[in-house]
């Protein structure tokens, strides 16, 4: 009898805090076992993720030393950590496929890669990011895509991006979205809800942006707006779920400085484990994102799931997810964001008409079907469908 063909994952960002790339790891982790079952899956890791957490049919290998995150020596030891012990394990292991789901892969992987390239931000908003930074990252994406039997990505606008920028043939490149998690889809009671707002000190009327608090999120501008909101008495406070990125202090000292009549009006809530999530969500007013780029852009559909209406830019993907169920902005600007939040803050009708279509625009996003989708690259790439 075959042994199964054994595929392995970067899966470090599943055992940091669980975030965007993270849960794009474990969600896939959790389906790829029962739909490709001629494989074994592997994800490799740097400390070991909790036996609780493991998703079923999957196996970790733990390589090396977990050193941190975000800190000077846990960036140097990354491409080391790469480099070093994967390809030695690939080796070791015969394994026969490798997939970098995070931008990168080992220079010499010893099998066929497959690479995620969720966004290419750091070139298309450079003022986002320092110069370092930026060309440290357009190499190792040059390096990856060098290498890499196919290319996944998250929307047909980084698709676009990837073909314009770094001339990748279109036919190595899928385009497979995200799913939206099914704790996001299901009614909360309100018990859970109620648990929700007393352990986050959430006020009743609240604006919702969740994600990394940075300058390409367009954050400035959107607390201009809310402070505006706010003033008006539409609602009490805008709150940011997420943890601290490129250009946060400018943005956090910017709401301390603004003067909205109250101290509390800005809320930065910081990271927000999983299980609270959908709560965040669902008790929101409005959701805003408007973000000057991004690859696919999960809060939009988290916050059309949870039955909340959205509103966002007209940049990047973020038309492309949201369609018709989003109220989408042309410019992003303080003075647009501001005349957006008034309509649907007071025009019942219209809250009525996103909520439903963002709901229905939110059940064509499956991470099973996304899984499903991986797996038809990894047989493509392998020879064997």
């Amino acid at each position: 009898m075959n042994q199964p063909m054994r595929i392995a994952l970067d899966a470090r960002r599943t055992v940091r805090r669980m975030s965007g790339i993270g849960n794009y790891v474990f969600q896939l982790a959790r389906y790829l076992p029962r739909l490709g079952p001629e494989f074994r899956f592997d994800l490799i890791v740097d400390r070991p993720l909790s036996a609780n957490l493991l998703p079923d049919g999957c196996k970790q290998q733990v390589l090396g030393t977990f050193i941190g995150d975000g800190t000077t020596l846990a960036k140097l030891y990354s491409p080391f950590w790469l480099n070093m012990y994967v390809p030695k394990y690939i080796a070791r292991q015969r394994v026969a496929l490798f997939h970098g789901t995070n931008f990168v892969l080992p220079l010499r992987p010893n099998c066929k890669t497959v690479v995620t390239i969720h966004d290419l931000s750091f070139l298309r908003v450079p003022f986002a990011y320092g110069p370092i930074y930026r060309r440290y990252m357009k190499m190792q994406v040059q390096l990856a895509l060098r290498q890499a039997a196919a290319v996944i990505t998250g929307s047909e606008s980084a698709k676009k991006d990837l073909i314009e920028i770094f001339k990748v043939n279109p036919a190595r490149i899928a385009v497979i979205y995200h799913g939206v998690g099914e704790e996001f889809l299901q009614q909360h009671n309100e018990e859970y809800l109620q648990r929700v707002r007393l352990f986050l000190g959430l006020p009743s009327r609240y604006i919702l942006h969740v994600g990394v608090i940075e300058r390409k999120k367009n954050l400035i501008a959107l607390i201009k707006a809310g402070g505006n909101v706010i003033k008006q008495g539409l609602v009490d406070a805008v709150v940011f779920a997420g943890r601290d990125g490129l250009g946060a202090e400018e943005i956090r000292g910017f709401a301390s400085s603004a003067v909205f009549g109250q101290r509390s009006a800005v809320r930065f809530l910081g990271y927000i484990p999983q299980e609270l999530l959908p709560g965040l969500y669902a008790l929101a007013r409005v959701v805003v994102f408007p973000s000057f780029y991004e690859g696919f852009g999960m809060p939009v559909l988290e916050g059309m799931a949870s039955g909340v209406p959205v509103i966002v830019s007209g940049f990047s993907s973020l038309p492309e997810v949201a369609q018709d169920a989003g109220f989408i902005l042309k410019e992003a600007s303080a003075e647009e964001i501001e005349q957006a939040l008034q309509l649907v803050l007071k025009n019942e009708s219209l809250r009525a008409e996103l909520c439903a279509r963002g709901l229905k625009r939110a059940q064509a996003f499956s991470w099973a079907e996304s899984a499903a989708r991986h797996i038809e690259v990894y047989r493509r790439v392998l020879g064997i469908g």
